[in-house]
């Protein structure tokens, strides 16, 4: 065999035994993750993506001090517009994972600033979440994410990847999806046609029998990035007592295992969203805005109480 393509063999060779000894590793520590850490969905108070100025570290810190009481773990939608400091300062202030979001998988450059993150808190960082219900939305193809997925494997072999689709995606296409480590679904009660017929407790056990599907049809991982029930508007008959209600309930239906979790969704109601939801019909829009487990201006909802503290 001629010395060139000796060297390419061994290389394989090398690339492939990495690959297959990374797997398992990536596997148990994303489980033992869902089992003993406490992720809250994340987008820091009062910012409005592609919208002004980029988030300074001083709000993220401001946010963090407010939620690390409650969580230990954060899973963000992006590492653009400042956003890339967040595993460090999560770290910084006793978080013990954050799962890096990727809005765009397909832009090289917040690629690499999420990639970036992840080398330089090792220990902190547990995923890349790449994208955002984008195949859902068609924001981007099936294949541009399969060469994204494929791209941060080879730069990083050893940090887990996760995918982000509403529950449906996973269970009609599942065989066409990129290979992740761990599925981040969002399992939303609201969209259901009986959401509003059917009594409260409804829509706690449809998420946990979502659940219970997935991480049975997958064999991987699976973390809710996004459920729960908005805190308004009133006139939709949406109020705290009701979110609070699905929280302390989901709680005891759906105890957290190596086999599956949720993420608590979210952390700040986000007043901007109404505006940027625009797949959404007008007449849902306005809920986006009342998700959060903490209002706008910081202060905690009655639903913060069905969430236990943490050291």
């Amino acid at each position: 065999m001629p010395r060139l393509c000796l060297r390419v063999a061994l290389a394989c060779l090398v690339a492939l035994g990495c690959s297959e000894g990374a797997a398992p590793r990536r596997d148990a520590r994303l489980r033992a993750a869902l089992e003993r850490v406490r992720f809250v969905a994340y987008t820091p108070r009062g910012f409005e993506p592609g919208v002004g100025a980029a988030v300074t570290e001083d709000a993220l810190r401001a946010d963090l001090a407010l939620l690390r009481p409650h969580f230990d773990g954060l899973i963000s939608y992006s590492a653009a517009e400042g956003l890339d400091a967040l595993p460090r300062l999560a770290r910084e202030l006793g978080f013990r994972a954050v799962i890096i979001g990727i809005w765009d998988p397909t832009d090289p450059a917040e690629v690499e600033r999420a990639l970036a993150a992840a080398r330089g808190e090792p220990d902190t960082v547990l995923a890349l979440a790449l994208g955002n219900e984008g195949l859902f939305f068609h924001r981007y193809d099936p294949a541009a994410l399969a060469a994204a997925f494929a791209r941060a494997r080879a730069l990083a072999p050893e940090l887990p990847l996760a995918l982000s689709e509403p529950f449906s995606v996973y269970l009609d296409g599942s065989e066409s999806l990129p290979e992740a480590d761990l599925w981040l679904p969002t399992v939303h009660p609201i969209d259901q046609p009986w959401y509003g017929k059917a009594p409260p407790e409804t829509s706690v056990d449809f998420v946990a029998n979502v659940v219970r599907d997935l991480a049975g049809r997958s064999n991987l991982p699976v973390l809710v990035k996004e459920t729960g029930l908005p805190s308004g508007p009133s006139g939709d008959g949406f109020s705290e007592q009701g979110q609070a209600a699905f929280w302390s309930t989901l709680a005891t239906r759906l105890p957290p295992t190596r086999d599956h979790a949720y993420a608590w969704f979210e952390a700040f109601d986000s007043p901007w969203k109404p505006a940027h939801a625009v797949e959404a019909p007008p007449e849902r829009r306005a809920r986006e805005a009342y998700f959060g487990l903490f209002r706008a201006d910081g202060s905690a909802k009655p639903a913060l109480v069905a969430v236990r503290g943490v050291q």
